[in-house]
């Protein structure tokens, strides 16, 4: 329901919906994810009373159900491709579409072993994405905030600093943590296309998955259909758009690096990895009050501090050069663009009453005037999560499900809203399915 939801809502174009974008959309929707949000809350406080139920996900049927929906994503995928991102498409192009098909078509009417799907889902939505670099040029009125990073690579290269004004033509300021540009910085070296790094940052997700499943000691059944989960998420429309023109594949990639370590309870490694995402985006504070509950669980309050000073001396060791460099503008651009409700966010709802046609509750908020009880709200949902974590005993399958919906309260109340926000929340459910198969089959040994 939550990767329908998402993509649908995300490529209402794609699939011919685009009348229907509108404020009760956006409230239906909302009430919809927060449903959703209140089961993986009921999922992980209950996890013995659901695992029955889910373990029936692995079978032959279910994989023929996902392959259905691989086609049906490749199909949208494909419509949106030749008729919008690259009409002037060639021979070669339409060969790939229709092999895709051709293949989708016969895995199922033949299942295969279902790494294979994962691999050909991996392997189209990859040419796909390379394939349409002509296409959409990276400028701003198709690269979102690509043209950003753009501009502060070529500041660093020249010796001066990227958190400075950009004409968009529009003054923007750098809004991104030093991580996420960065990330971009070795194909521009090169010469390459900036999206080989959201591809790559897309593959990982899948390669962590992977990684997870094989960690647990379980690569079939319900963990293979998390990756077959991944890889129809890979092949919708939503996701060539998201790669094509913003940068939040790199976040979503570090989040679920984070996810995936403390959920095999990787202590140290989890620690770099919370530093890592601290100087990448501000989306981890959704994880940290999980890590420390975590970290407290396995070791107590020394395990903690240990933890937190590998992470925040990693964390600041990245920002403080920038942060020294230009302070001012790093605050602007980073803090202040975004989190204060006067610059960007009033900017929009003037402009047009963005957030009032965006999935989520802001828009309600800023049309009663009450914006500012949002983000007390997101405090109160996401500490609220926290807790029951904590009360559950701050397991590590639980922590998972837990995050899953904190990701999807804090989005839903967030002032800003752009409908890639959700997707940690979506990834997030992904990681949560490999320990609950775990459980249950300690439990079955038991």
């Amino acid at each position: 329901m939550l990767g329908l939801a998402l993509d649908v809502t995300g490529s209402l174009h794609v699939y011919g919906l685009s009348a229907l974008m509108g404020q009760k959309l956006a409230t239906g929707t909302s009430l919809l994810l927060f449903g959703i949000a209140l089961s993986w809350v009921a999922v992980a406080s209950r996890v013995d009373l659901a695992l029955p139920r889910v373990t029936g996900m692995g079978g032959l049927g279910f994989q023929r159900l996902l392959t259905w929906l691989l086609l049906l994503a490749w199909l949208a995928t494909v419509r949106s491709w030749l008729l919008m991102v690259s009409p002037h498409a060639s021979v070669l192009g339409l060969c790939i579409a229709g092999c895709g098909l051709l293949a989708l078509a016969l895995a199922i009417r033949w299942p295969p072993h279902p790494l294979w799907l994962v691999g050909g889902a991996a392997l189209l939505g990859s040419i796909v994405r390379v394939m349409s670099f002509a296409s959409v040029p990276i400028d701003p009125a198709h690269g979102d905030m690509l043209p950003l990073v753009q501009g502060a690579i070529g500041h660093l290269l020249a010796g001066q600093s990227p958190y400075a004004m950009y004409a968009m033509p529009w003054e923007v300021p750098l809004t991104y943590l030093p991580l996420t540009w960065l990330a971009y910085l070795p194909p521009y070296l090169l010469g390459a296309d900036l999206r080989i790094t959201n591809l790559v940052a897309e593959l990982s997700v899948g390669l962590a998955l992977a990684w997870l499943a094989h960690t647990t000691g379980q690569v079939t059944g319900l963990s293979v259909t998390g990756l077959l989960i991944w890889a129809w998420l890979f092949l919708q429309p939503s996701a060539l758009s998201w790669s094509l023109a913003t940068t939040a594949p790199v976040q979503w990639a570090l989040l679920i690096a984070l996810l995936v370590l403390l959920s095999t309870d990787h202590v140290r490694m989890s620690a770099i990895m919370l530093g890592l995402c601290v100087a990448a985006t501000p989306l981890v504070s959704v994880i940290i009050p999980f890590a420390l509950l975590r970290w407290m669980r396995l070791g107590g309050w020394r395990l903690v501090l240990r933890c937190v000073g590998i992470a925040a001396l990693l964390g600041v060791s990245l920002i403080a050069p920038f942060l020294i460099w230009a302070p001012q503008l790093f605050i602007f651009g980073v803090w202040r663009w975004f989190n204060d409700n006067d610059l960007y966010p009033r900017l929009r709802w003037d402009m047009d009453q963005t957030w009032a046609r965006m999935i989520g509750f802001s828009g309600m908020f800023w049309r009663h005037k009450l914006v500012g009880l949002l983000k007390p709200i997101q405090a109160v949902l996401l500490l609220s999560t926290a807790a029951l974590y904590h009360r559950g005993g701050s397991t590590t399958m639980g922590m998972a499900p837990y995050v899953t919906a904190a990701f999807l309260f804090f989005t839903l109340f967030n002032p800003v809203l752009w409908p890639y926000l959700y997707n940690p929340a979506l990834l997030a459910a992904l990681v949560s399915i490999t320990p609950l198969w775990r459980a249950q089959t300690q439990r079955s040994i038991a």
